[in-house]
């Protein structure tokens, strides 16, 4: 594992005084010259994949040159992360951070920094909620009807998640502690097998993203409850957040973040947060997001920055809370 860097000024000073920060500045003044990968550390189809081809595509017709979509699923998104974070930061490979980052720290310790390791660029997408689903044999209408059974019942309401770690684990988890629950958690080897779980009644809900989550309440197979965003889904008005159902800590939406690895000059760190800021002004490019129920983003670095500390720290609570180990 290598050591991390102290600061970001720490990883600047270094580049000067190995010789490599002179000639990083000389490329970021003629960049792009050749094309950009965003790796992506996940498989294909999921959200992280969906916004990383968004974005890629805005950017090659922004700066003229390919950007290509790099899958590097594995280990829960660390191979494709540690990929960057050992990569020249020059602006030719960048990351596409989601939840996994700012939980990763408290799983699986990984062999990089998810602060110090990394050069913020932008936070890049918000969205989609994630949907409180309940199958139709639960004798429950709202959220407080199933904290109500649940607390009349306990230990024997359980809920389904596609694995140990995954997004809908650690939001029931949430919810639990939020709502002083006892529920039992059931995991399963992704949502392919989770949902279906929740539709025969094998477990009483699931929290899929709003995406997964469509099909399934538009045949009726299983019930919306609330979403977990700030705000109310676009393509679902009609349901409640979790907060206005009467749980206030479980906000909780997917995220997309914008990396390069420490080091890289302030000015290309400018250059491409300033792409991000156009790109979330771009008509086509809301349009596009909002059809997956997303909002663009254009957050200043240190706001990433700020935010990727404040949600490790946030879920590093829930998961001790909850004694979680990746087994």
């Amino acid at each position: 594992m290598k050591a991390p860097l102290k600061t970001a000024a720490f990883a600047i000073t270094a580049l000067f005084a190995t010789g490599l920060a002179p000639h990083l500045h000389a490329q970021s003044a003629s960049y792009p010259n050749k094309p950009i990968r965003i790796v992506i550390p996940f498989a294909a189809g999921g959200f992280s994949d969906i916004v990383g081809r968004l974005v890629g595509q805005k950017l090659s017709e922004s700066l003229g040159q390919p950007v290509v979509a790099d899958n590097r699923a594995g280990a829960g998104g660390v191979i494709g992360t540690d990929i960057v974070a050992k990569s020249a930061p020059d602006g030719y490979t960048l990351l596409l951070s989601s939840f996994n980052h700012v939980v990763n720290p408290s799983l699986l310790n990984p062999p990089y920094d998810s602060i110090k390791d990394f050069s913020a660029l932008s936070l890049i997408a918000d969205g989609p909620p994630l949907v409180m689903l309940v199958t139709p044999s639960l004798p429950a209408k709202t959220v407080r009807q199933v904290i109500d059974l649940a607390k009349a019942r306990p230990g024997t309401l359980n809920y389904g998640s596609a694995g140990i770690s995954t997004s809908g684990h650690l939001i029931g988890e949430l919810f639990k502690q939020e709502a002083g629950i006892d529920i039992v958690h059931v995991p399963y080897r992704g949502s392919a097998l989770s949902i279906p779980a929740a539709i025969s009644g094998e477990v009483g809900m699931v929290w899929p993203y709003m995406p997964a989550a469509m099909p399934h309440v538009k045949t009726g197979k299983l019930r919306p409850m609330a979403v977990t965003g700030a705000k109310r889904s676009t393509v679902m008005p009609e349901l409640p957040t979790m907060a206005e159902s009467g749980v206030s800590g479980v906000v909780v939406s997917g995220f997309a973040g914008f990396l390069g690895p420490a080091g890289m000059p302030p000015a290309l760190v400018k250059r491409l947060h300033g792409e991000v800021v156009k790109m979330s002004k771009d008509p086509d490019f809301i349009k596009r997001y909002q059809s997956y129920d997303m909002t663009p983003l254009a957050s200043t670095p240190q706001e990433l920055e700020t935010y990727t500390r404040n949600e490790i720290a946030k879920w590093a609570r829930v998961i001790k809370a909850a004694g979680i180990k990746v087994q």
